[in-house]
């Protein structure tokens, strides 16, 4: 999920962000070295999996980018003071590694550094291995970059979707067996969709505005597929399409001195695709944070 708006056309990943906002099914420690577990029972444990969204990536004004900024971070911060108030012991993990597949997840080969040796997917297992008798806090977002080249800011190839739709809905089942099957007596899995960054598109004039119009339902149908692949296997889906308005074409709201649909306003408002970054803001992980949130 890396890609940009540039002139007139999203690249690749921007596709995969739109249509992972509703496909199925983002650091840490290395799977060889999985942390030991703690001494006191009580203690609390997140482990965060996915891609870019998970491990908190985000363009910056001037140039580059940074990880290590989303709604893990936003989430692992409330859980950490919840604990406390608590009285427990909190630790957070995060392996989520910008441009994972599906695929990628589950046999290695992610494209942006990371610090495990093999794949994410063999690394959260040790992780819960480790931990299966902790009480531990999983979220999953996954899918969106088996969706790459299969929109321009002019059209939305389906059949190109459709394909990325099917190997994402089969490898998230092979993700989420064998979380489940890594999985203690007190760990939760959630899983997420995503928002539709291709909203942005709407800006860019009548044609723009016909591919905003057509990625809604696309995205509707990748997301009924991803809600039903986390249902399969017991796993909650915070609904972060529906938190960001991905289907409010209405009402219209002021925009920068235009009035626009609301799921635009909320794209731009919350991601950062008024400079071509199809990854959240501040604001935008926040809500993803609070819609996890909802769903404990």
């Amino acid at each position: 999920m890396r890609s940009l708006l540039r002139g007139r056309r999203l690249r690749a990943a921007a596709c995969t962000a739109l249509l992972g906002a509703t496909v199925l099914g983002l650091g840490a420690a290395p799977a060889s070295a999985a942390p030991t577990s703690s001494a006191d029972p009580g203690t609390r444990y997140y482990l965060a999996l996915g891609d870019s969204l998970a491990a908190g990536y985000q363009s910056l004004p001037g140039g580059g980018s940074e990880v290590g900024h989303g709604y893990a971070q936003d989430l692992a911060a409330t859980l950490g003071q919840r604990a406390v108030q608590d009285g427990h012991p909190f630790s957070f993990t995060d392996l989520g590694c910008p441009g994972e597949t599906t695929g990628s997840m589950i046999n290695g080969g992610c494209p942006y550094p990371h610090p495990y040796y093999d794949s994410q997917l063999d690394a959260a297992i040790a992780f819960l291995t480790t931990h299966r008798h902790d009480d531990v806090l999983v979220t999953l977002d996954i899918g969106a970059n088996d969706i790459g080249g299969c929109a321009t800011a002019e059209s939305v190839d389906a059949a190109c979707a459709a394909k990325g739709i099917a190997t994402a809905g089969w490898d998230l089942g092979t993700i989420l067996s064998r979380l489940n099957a890594a999985a203690g007596p007190h760990t939760r899995i959630v899983g997420m969709n995503l928002y539709d960054p291709f909203l942005a598109a709407w800006l860019t004039g009548v044609p723009g505005k016909v591919v905003a119009g057509v990625s809604v339902p696309v995205a509707d149908a990748l997301n009924a597929t991803l809600d039903l692949a986390d249902a399969l296997h017991g796993v909650p889906t915070a609904d972060v399409a529906k938190a960001f308005s991905t289907n409010s074409f209405l009402p219209l709201v002021p925009l920068d001195g235009q009035q626009v649909p609301l799921n635009v306003a909320r794209i731009m408002d919350w991601t950062n695709m008024a400079r071509g970054d199809i990854h959240a803001n501040d604001a935008g992980y926040q809500v993803i944070a609070d819609t996890f949130l909802a769903e404990l």
